[in-house]
């Protein structure tokens, strides 16, 4: 049996909307009828989005480190359309930094744009003004987060870092009726995995295949719906088998 979500009348805000797993929630969260708020950087991509669902899609160019700008275009979403029932923080970057060719810039950036601007974005769309009762929230961490890779340390320790801090605002948010869970994809075919040289050997331990944005986007609806409304703090490993 397949499995169908109605959000119509719920609010949701989504960054990292115009690629990749930000892209293809949007989109289902749009064709279930919710109305969302995309945020990401690139215009015309978000432009192209909003073109296939004009009524459900609203989109905003910021940078998701840019804490006033993430504010400003949620509160004009919410003055639009209402209060919000939830959020997905999708944006991301991964890169490279093996110990002996360490690029601290670069592992700030992740660090900024993955964790950093995620508990902010937490900040922002549960604070009373914002948020409706009992909102749904969605963040990333990663099976690198669980498991070690070659050359990928600060990326780790960024999903670490989510992965870490969730349980404990999981048990700040509760109180006020808020849930907040993760997802740690493994490899998924998208615009950021798309020049990664993973090796042969890793890739052979997925055992089935490497991933796609729908093989995930499936799980964060059902977290984001009121079927998950006993279920906090929790991770969710969705990695083709290969962690198992």
């Amino acid at each position: 049996m397949e499995v169908t979500f109605n959000f119509t009348g719920k609010r949701f805000v989504v960054t990292g909307a115009s690629s990749g797993m930000g892209r293809q929630i949007t989109k289902e969260l749009a064709l279930a009828g919710a109305d969302v708020l995309a945020i990401a950087r690139r215009i015309s991509e978000l432009k192209e989005l909003q073109c296939e669902y004009p009524k459900h899609i609203t989109i905003a160019s910021a940078d998701v480190t840019d804490y006033s700008a993430i504010e400003e275009n949620v509160r004009g979403f919410v003055d639009a359309k209402g209060k919000l029932n939830g959020s997905v923080h999708a944006a991301g970057i991964l890169a490279f930094t093996p110990l002996r060719a360490f690029d601290e810039e670069q592992a700030k950036k992740m660090m900024n744009i993955s964790f950093w601007a995620g508990l902010n974005l937490l900040k922002v769309v549960t604070t009373r003004k914002y948020a409706a009762e009992k909102t749904a929230h969605v963040q990333f961490s990663s099976v690198n987060a669980h498991k070690g890779q070659k050359g990928i340390c600060a990326y780790s320790a960024t999903k670490g870092a989510i992965r870490g801090s969730m349980a404990s605002i999981a048990m700040e948010l509760a109180p006020k009726g808020h849930r907040i869970n993760l997802i740690s994809p493994g490899i998924v075919k998208t615009e950021m995995t798309k020049d990664t040289n993973v090796s042969e050997n890793v890739l052979s331990e997925y055992l089935l295949g490497i991933g796609t944005p729908e093989d995930v986007a499936g799980m964060v609806l059902f977290l984001l719906s009121n079927r998950a409304r006993w279920i906090t703090g929790a991770d969710f490993i969705i990695d083709g088998g290969y962690l198992a």
